[in-house]
């Protein structure tokens, strides 16, 4: 009897041993905003190679502090098909620390919360423009049979790699639906209910459009020669556009750009990676277009933005470009018109940082209703700059 009750033990000990070896990792993923900023549908990262403990990469649930489940997106940032990290959308309040709880999960689908995402496309029915869009604001930006066409002497043609605002009012994607509609003559250059695109970008950079700077002169790209989507969404997307080279102090210097966009926000987020053989690349202008240059022009270098708030058809739209202060030359404020519109920009210049700039760049639209003044659209960008300054901070531990 001592003996059965012996191996009894034995056996129960032998189980635990084998459950709890077996048990699935879980983790906490503690967020601390130490800002006097409320945070409102901020977007939290965590890196897979950054879990405790964790020998291979898997899919996981997240769920809060009550146990609900929150939305998650993988991201695999330089398509080797593996995952590279994992993020998700809180709200967290001034000075507050929340706790999430990520979890193995098996039979993980990356199912959506909603109808709202982001996304991006190549448009080879539209002179291969690529756009992109958030559940707020939408761009494009301009490709190569844009410009062949231009060289041909086509009026419908363009050489320009500026930014495009397309002034949306609705949550839902917009981008298929009004290139559709637009092949069936219902213009997306008129407001239907939805917004319209009646910016004008022309070879000005629009919003948050670049150039070099070598020797006191900007130097521009042309039209992007190719794209790569690297995610896409529902709560972010990123692509790249690259550029062809250009000359600079008699060497090619050669451009790419990653954009970010994530759900909730104004901006879109590029990273624009330089290539050179010899000439040295130390300065970059991003701008801001003025058109007629009767808008409201404001900035701080300390705060690294500059803004502008302009009338726009029967409407205003407030657009911004923000970076790190401290990579700040100058910043260009005067509204001087000239006769060269690719001149007609203000924006900051900004120092080439190991052959890399990263900024944000967005707009704000009147008739969207988050935006009455220059003063909201401001104060968006103050605290916007603020965020980007002061990241949240995360921690992860196993549970």
């Amino acid at each position: 009897m001592i003996r059965s009750t012996k191996n009894l033990s034995l056996l129960l000990l032998l189980f635990l041993g084998i459950s709890c070896s077996e048990r699935e990792p879980s983790y906490e993923i503690l967020v601390m905003n130490d800002t006097d900023i409320p945070r409102t549908r901020e977007i939290v990262e965590v890196w897979l190679k950054d879990l405790p403990e964790q020998k291979e990469i898997g899919k996981y649930t997240l769920t809060d502090e009550s146990g609900k489940p929150r939305q998650l997106q993988y991201v695999d940032k330089d398509s080797d098909d593996i995952d590279d990290y994992l993020i998700f959308m809180t709200n967290i309040n001034a000075r507050e620390k929340r706790a999430f709880t990520l979890s193995r999960n098996k039979g993980f689908t990356e199912k959506a919360d909603s109808s709202l995402t982001t996304y991006c496309r190549i448009v080879p029915e539209r002179m291969d423009d690529f756009a992109w869009e958030n559940d707020k604001v939408a761009f494009r930006s301009y490709g190569p049979k844009c410009q062949e066409l231009f060289e041909e002497g086509n009026a419908s043609g363009l050489i320009s790699s500026g930014i495009d605002c397309w002034t949306k009012r609705v949550e839902y994607p917009i981008i298929n639906k009004w290139y559709k509609n637009d092949k069936k003559g219902k213009s997306y250059h008129e407001d239907h209910g939805e917004g319209l695109d009646n910016y004008h970008v022309g070879t000005t950079r629009g919003c948050g459009g670049t150039a070099l700077v070598y020797k006191g002169k900007t130097i521009l790209s042309k039209n992007f020669v190719n794209w790569k989507i690297l995610a896409n969404g529902p709560i972010r997307s990123i692509f790249e556009l690259e550029y062809a080279p250009i000359m600079v102090g008699g060497d090619p210097i050669n451009e790419t750009k990653r954009i970010t966009i994530d759900l909730g926000t104004q901006l879109y987020q590029c990273e624009v990676f330089y290539k050179s053989q010899e000439t040295m690349i130390n300065e970059m202008f991003m701008g801001l277009a003025l058109h007629d240059g009767k808008g409201k022009i404001n900035s701080s270098m300390g705060e690294g933005w500059v803004s502008y708030w302009e009338p726009m058809g029967d409407s205003y739209l407030g657009t911004a470009v923000l970076t790190n202060p401290d990579n700040i030359s100058k910043v260009s404020l005067k509204s001087i018109i000239h006769e060269d519109e690719s001149k007609n920009n203000v924006g900051i210049h900004s120092r080439i940082l190991n052959n890399t700039v990263k900024y944000w760049s967005g707009f704000g639209w009147k008739k969207s209703g988050d935006f009455d003044t220059p003063e909201d659209w401001d104060n968006y960008v103050k605290k916007e700059a603020a965020k980007k300054r002061n990241p949240i901070k995360i921690k992860i531990s196993s549970k």
